[in-house]
């Protein structure tokens, strides 16, 4: 599918502290102020190389930057909040009421197969919404040529997550690749529920157009060529979901061990560093937040108490850390900078 005319803008979805439609829908539209997109639009080139390698044991773990834009935090991280109880935390935070936003894909060559976790916003976000669709000129960068990946594993069916598995012209982006998904979350948005479930619910009316069009464009084409996986099951030999519902109909973590190291990517299971410190808080794009809650509080204890790293999707770059108790929720520790 040619996704020309598809741009997204983030004109108008946030007005005065209140989430309104996109003047102007062209796929999946905007979150921003004015203000924000002119930030957006001027924002200068990325800094550094857009990659970062690390070890998990013999695993070869690459993080890859797919961009970044600005957005809200409130109410879109915490909606189950007035927003005269956001603004304090966001000062103690050294934030803005406006922040920047991040995709960080993984990629992990266990030896045997080159693992790409989620594909980001792929090439259908306009000049307004930040600096997006980095993915393959980043993997190129890091010596990863799209061609090479043979599994993508998806931790959930959202836009920035599935978009950058059709190229603009139609075409597969990983064409080599099977695409691993839990079978719960593949049949969800392959099925009849999921788009009046997304029109009925709290995101802007932008976004739900976004997700719906993403769904339909980007599953499709892969069908023949998908691998389904049970809840917290096996992928190929060290690499198994973690079932963390809630987010998602069946949004997965992902745990890849090699020897005695572990490393768990989180998905979407906490979306902002502070948002660690408040696990009660709601974000907007939650399928059920009552369970997302739940599992983000369980999956945050689990890590924190067996001291794992892990990475965060949308956590600032490169991602990569230990989740802290703190005051009776938890922190963020990122893990020094390996040269």
């Amino acid at each position: 599918m040619n996704t020309d005319g598809l741009a997204l803008s983030r004109r108008n979805l946030f007005r005065s502290g209140a989430i309104v439609a996109a003047a102007a829908f062209s796929a999946p539209h905007s979150f921003a102020t004015p203000a924000v997109a002119a930030e957006n639009a001027s924002a200068p080139d990325l800094q550094g190389a857009g990659f970062y390698r690390f070890k998990v044991g013999d695993f070869k773990a690459t993080v890859i930057s797919d961009g970044h834009g600005m957005i809200p935090f409130w109410p879109t991280f915490a909606s189950n909040q007035p927003e005269a109880a956001v603004l304090p935390v966001l000062g103690a935070n050294y934030l803005k009421p406006v922040n920047q936003f991040t995709c960080n894909m993984l990629v992990v060559d266990t030896g045997r197969e080159k693992i790409l976790v989620d594909t980001g916003f792929g090439e259908v976000l306009g000049p307004n919404f930040g600096h997006f669709s980095d993915l393959k000129a980043n993997l190129r960068r890091a010596g990863i040529p799209p061609e090479s990946i043979d599994i993508v594993l998806t931790t959930h069916g959202h836009i920035d997550h599935i978009a950058g598995i059709v190229s603009k012209d139609g075409s597969l982006a990983f064409p080599n690749a099977r695409y691993a998904f839990a079978d719960k979350e593949w049949a969800y948005w392959t099925g009849s529920r999921f788009e009046s479930d997304v029109n009925g619910g709290p995101m802007p009316d932008a976004m739900k157009q976004g997700t719906i069009w993403a769904a339909k464009t980007n599953l499709p084409p892969i069908k023949g060529k998908v691998q389904l996986v049970k809840a917290d099951g096996e992928v190929v030999h060290g690499v198994h979901l973690i079932a963390a519902p809630g987010h998602s109909y069946a949004h997965s973590a992902v745990l890849f061990a090699s020897g005695s190291d572990q490393l768990v990517h989180m998905g979407d299971v906490a979306n902002l560093v502070t948002g660690l410190q408040y696990p009660d808080w709601s974000i907007i794009f939650d399928y059920d937040s009552a369970q997302a809650i739940k599992t983000r509080k369980s999956v945050l204890d689990r890590v924190a108490t067996d001291r794992t790293l892990v990475m965060g999707y949308h956590f600032p770059f490169p991602a990569v850390g230990h989740v802290e108790r703190f005051k009776g929720a938890y922190r963020w520790n990122p893990a020094d900078w390996t040269w």
